[in-house]
């Protein structure tokens, strides 16, 4: 490094970022992956008994699906659906002749030998999750099968089954088949049953693009019936993620969405268990806390301090920081993004906020600066400099991002002002974070 002026130091702090998806629970946007053509190895043991049976009744001509989301991420899964004590067995496959046409098998055990109870075609190529659920008051589990297809992958097919006695056997049924694009199942309304809430696709509507709909099995009749609906706004683009927090006995929903314009927004919403509907929330000045939340930055909604309650990140100017982009005139005025605690109907400052360095795959948290600093960000450079508030003052220190390999990345540090406290080495690294 040259010209570096009497009394700066630098450090170098290379950081090592693995390649790797971020799946949550309610999270439906992740790539996924088949296993086909290469068989696994060869079982020993009950799993050779399992795999002998499920050949038998198809044959050794198929490839095997792995779910990519969920608990369950293996072609085999166990699970003692019917509740009898003794746990069944789903084979996830497609046959070489139709690999688009994904299968569910069902396997039981009568105490000897494993025999097959019966095969069903899925709604869609590939696994994206399966679960199990008591939606109704009997013993037995529901399975809820999420089905993709391989070229649109953002759209997903829920279908529910349950076993029923059939011919002195216990075989599956389907009980429900739902386009949609998330879900969550939850007990809303707290009365020990479970509701189904899924984000639909309504594109054909341009006012109400995305609808969020709840429904409820009566157990009666087996099936499913609706509760309540509500809209997203007509400017989202497309459901990305949905987050939950549950404050005495109510339900807020937080659905993190990217809109028509290429901003991000998050819906925010809560189940009135008195009305038996969805409501949105609106703030003590009139305004709904959604439009609040439009920024910038593809950032989601999380739990930050590990208090079971969800964060809401919303953007806000650093007044007096700027960002030079590439060919461009003028710099910008800096945003950063602050996470936000909802607290009745307003969503208040956490204390904690981060610059997201455009294209630069960093993230540097700011929250203690604001007040007495700006910053500035060359775009170009790929570098962040921290100033004081004086006029035509020195930077204090700065960052500059070096991209090397795929996923890695070093920082240089040049601190200019090292009798400050905030300014050492070990601070400013803690404050750097490279993001995916």
């Amino acid at each position: 490094m040259k010209a570096i002026r009497h009394g700066a130091r630098i450090t170098t702090l290379t950081i090592l970022l693995c390649a790797a998806l971020l799946l949550t629970s309610c999270s439906f946007f992740q790539a996924f992956t088949v296993e086909s053509l290469i068989r696994p190895p060869k079982l020993t043991g009950e799993n050779a008994l399992i795999e002998k049976a499920f050949e038998a009744a198809v044959n050794k001509d198929v490839m095997f699906i792995s779910p990519i989301a969920g608990d369950y991420r293996t072609a085999f899964v166990q699970y003692d659906v019917d509740a009898d004590g003794t746990d069944d067995t789903l084979v996830f496959y497609a046959k070489k002749e139709s690999p688009n046409e994904a299968h569910m098998h069902l396997l039981k055990f009568d105490g000897e030998n494993w025999y097959s109870a019966g095969d069903i075609t899925g709604n869609g190529s590939e696994v994206y999750s399966v679960a199990f659920y008591q939606f109704d008051q009997d013993a037995s589990y529901e399975v809820a099968v999420c089905w993709t297809v391989s070229d649109s992958r953002r759209s997903k097919t829920l279908s529910l089954y349950k076993t029923s006695l059939l011919d002195d056997v216990q075989q599956l049924k389907q009980l429900s088949v739902i386009p949609l694009v998330d879900y969550l199942i939850l007990d809303f309304d707290d009365d020990g049953l479970l509701e189904l809430m899924y984000l639909m696709d309504n594109s054909s509507d341009a006012e109400q693009p995305f609808k969020v709909n709840l429904i409820k099995m009566d157990p009666s009749d087996d099936a499913f019936h609706f509760v309540c609906e509500l809209s997203l706004h007509q400017s989202v683009n497309l459901p990305l993620k949905i987050s939950y927090d549950i404050r005495v006995l109510r339900c807020t929903l937080y659905v993190d969405c990217v809109n028509a314009d290429g901003t991000y927004m998050t819906e925010i919403f809560y189940y009135d268990t008195e009305k038996a509907l969805f409501s949105r929330m609106v703030n003590a000045g009139g305004a709904e806390l959604s439009e609040l939340t439009v920024r910038n930055t593809q950032v989601y909604c999380a739990d930050i301090d590990n208090d079971r309650i969800v964060e809401v990140p919303v953007q806000r100017e650093w007044d007096g920081a700027t960002v030079q982009y590439p060919e461009a005139e003028n710099s910008l005025p800096m945003s950063v993004i602050e996470f936000t605690k909802r607290q009745d109907n307003e969503l208040l400052p956490l204390n904690v906020s981060y610059f997201y360095a455009p294209d630069a795959q960093f993230r540097f948290r700011t929250d203690e600066f604001l007040d007495e600093y700006v910053a500035s960000y060359d775009a170009t450079e790929m570098m962040l400099q921290m100033f004081t508030r004086d006029e035509n003052a020195s930077p204090l220190f700065s960052v500059q991002f070096v991209p090397l390999a795929a996923h890695e990345a070093a920082f240089n540090i040049i601190i200019t002002e090292p009798e400050v406290s905030l300014f050492t080495e070990k601070h400013i690294k803690s404050l750097l974070e490279l993001i995916n």
